[in-house]
């Protein structure tokens, strides 16, 4: 059994895969949800190899549904009494633009998906707040918030790029956290967002239209997964001192915080996604 429990969305490959397997490593023990069981099994399967010394349990949930999110976050708290690491890796492109209750289908299992995982999941996180001082978010976000806006947050644009849907996929992930770090300070809880870098991985060579073939063109260039999933590592099990106590709601690159650069970064529009996303819970 290992001394820290970490959950972990898309588990079953690519970065995710291999944040699994690098904390694993580092005697986490570990709550992998997927949404492919085949592929979750052969992941589950994977990392335990990696130590075989941590538990490593396998949940499916479909983050573009509510209600198997909450689900999969009421199993997880019957059976767990805290949660010290939850990163929100999952990510998701569609080949077309598609809705579910009225909000693209992307955004939804990116953002509003984990939204509900987080909130649900709070109470452990802050149990272990409480015990250790120290419970941690990550949300796997990317340089593509620089394309994001949020005044197309909840819209339904149909004719919509699926690239421009991800660059606000990306940017909600980092508000996300932005707003996570001031609604949990004092409570032992920290929150960072993430760019991994440009990956290969099948997320990448999944994507449609011409995002996608640039991917193709330069997937000899890019970085392998256990190299992307450094700074989620990193982030998840670094002493909290080398990460910096400034920079609780931070966004990360190559391990390190960096500034960002887009209008919609503020404070008050953190709090407007945040009130906005609420009422899905």
């Amino acid at each position: 059994m290992g001394s820290k429990t970490a959950v972990i969305t898309g588990a079953n490959s690519g970065i995710g895969l291999a944040t699994a397997k690098a904390l694993a490593q580092r005697s986490f023990d570990l709550i992998l949800i997927c949404r492919n069981q085949q592929k979750g099994r052969e992941a589950q399967a994977n990392v335990q190899m990696a130590n075989p010394a941590v538990k490593v349990d396998l949940l499916f949930a479909d983050l573009a549904s509510a209600d198997s999110v909450r689900e999969v976050a009421r199993h997880i708290k019957t059976n767990y009494t805290k949660l010290d690491v939850l990163i929100n890796n999952a990510g998701y492109t569609p080949a077309k633009i598609e809705f579910v209750d009225g909000i693209e289908k992307s955004f939804y299992a990116s953002h509003i998906g984990h939204f509900i995982l987080t909130y649900h999941l709070m109470d452990l996180l802050k149990g272990a707040g409480a015990a250790t001082g120290d419970a941690r978010i990550i949300n796997l976000s990317s340089a593509a918030y620089l394309g994001g806006s949020a005044a197309r947050f909840f819209r339904k644009i149909d004719d919509l790029s699926p690239m421009f849907a991800y660059c606000d996929d990306k940017l909600a992930n980092l508000l996300f956290a932005k707003e996570l770090a001031h609604r949990t300070a004092g409570q032992g809880i920290t929150a960072y967002s993430v760019h991994p870098g440009a990956v290969r991985t099948n997320f990448a060579s999944d994507t449609p239209g011409f995002l996608g073939k640039v991917f193709s063109v330069a997937g000899p260039l890019m970085r392998s997964p256990e190299r992307g999933a450094e700074t989620s590592v990193f982030l998840a099990a670094a002493p909290l001192k080398a990460i910096g106590e400034r920079n609780n709601g931070g966004y990360f690159a190559d391990s390190k915080p960096k500034n960002t650069h887009n209008r919609d970064i503020t404070d008050e529009k953190a709090k407007w996604l945040w009130e906005k996303t609420l009422p899905f819970v």
